[in-house]
């Protein structure tokens, strides 16, 4: 038998309501990965609640990863979701030179900027250069169509993009480096939602739609790049990957929805993670 994959899960840790590392961990755990916490910043819960506490981990990363070095930790995977600053753009820039620097890892990029046209907050101009340094280091980038317009430096429409149009952002973006691109929450008709992926070492693009589940709730975006890596690790192809990913998050969005619960809390993936499994 063969020794679980092991991923550096470099996010943020929320203690309530699901999102970056408390979903990223359940679900790479459920397909069999070992995932390694490194997180940015320790939360008292999400910020879909108006406020919160939190500690800010940046100056205690370098000293965790000269640790894992002194002692030779191996890694499969580097795997970034949300980052609050160019300085820890700079740690997964580091962290991947470090750990994923040979040709049976990979490095994984959430750009996690913005979505709905619009930036979060705390990012600015700089940092998005600064994301698009970083992305250049990855493997693999899955950024929410918002994220790759600005990527690109293109304005973002709500309008349907074509599928050429769409191919166009794809290969695009990987010219930043990475050799295979997920776009996700892609414009389609008002009952749908799409995805669109390029695998540049066999020229393959695609685009998937599932419907567009009224219920908005944080978190699903960390759980459909946490399916994707864990996947893309376990030898599925891209594009498997892909459908494996979207039919997990309509389906935990499903269950959540039905269930009643307080959208801030995030997917309910708990009775879900089986899906997962073997």
């Amino acid at each position: 038998m063969k020794p679980a994959k092991r991923v550096l899960a470099i996010h943020d840790l929320c203690s309530f309501g699901r999102c970056s590392l408390t979903a990223a961990i359940p679900v790479l755990s459920s397909m069999g990965i070992q995932a390694c916490p490194f997180p940015t910043a320790l939360f008292s819960n999400n910020f879909t609640y108006g406020s919160f506490v939190f500690s800010d981990f940046t100056d205690k990363m370098k000293g965790f990863m000269d640790q894992w070095e002194k002692l030779e930790f191996p890694f499969d995977a580097v795997y970034s979701g949300f980052l609050a600053s160019l300085e820890q753009m700079e740690i997964v820039k580091d962290a991947a030179r470090r750990f994923a620097d040979r040709e049976d890892a990979i490095v994984v990029v959430d750009p996690a900027m913005g979505d709905d046209g619009k930036l979060y907050p705390v990012f600015t101009p700089e940092m998005v250069a600064g994301m698009r340094g970083l992305v250049e280091k990855a493997d693999l980038i899955t950024p929410n169509y918002t994220e790759a317009c600005f990527l690109l430096d293109r304005p973002y429409s709500a309008e349907e993009p074509s599928a050429s149009a769409l191919e166009t952002m794809c290969r695009d973006l990987s010219k930043f480096g990475a050799k295979q691109v997920v776009i996700t929450s892609v414009p389609g008709k008002p009952d749908e939602i799409k995805v669109a992926s390029f695998d540049a070492e066999n020229e393959r693009f695609t685009v998937h739609s599932t419907a567009r589940i009224p219920f908005a709730t944080c978190g699903t975006g960390d759980i459909f790049t946490s399916v994707v890596t864990g996947a893309l690790l376990r030898g599925e192809t891209l594009d498997a990957a892909v459908l494996k990913a979207m039919r997990f998050v309509s389906r935990a969005i499903e269950y959540t929805m039905a269930t009643g619960v307080d959208a801030r809390a995030g997917v309910q993936l708990e009775p879900c993670l089986k899906e997962l499994m073997g």
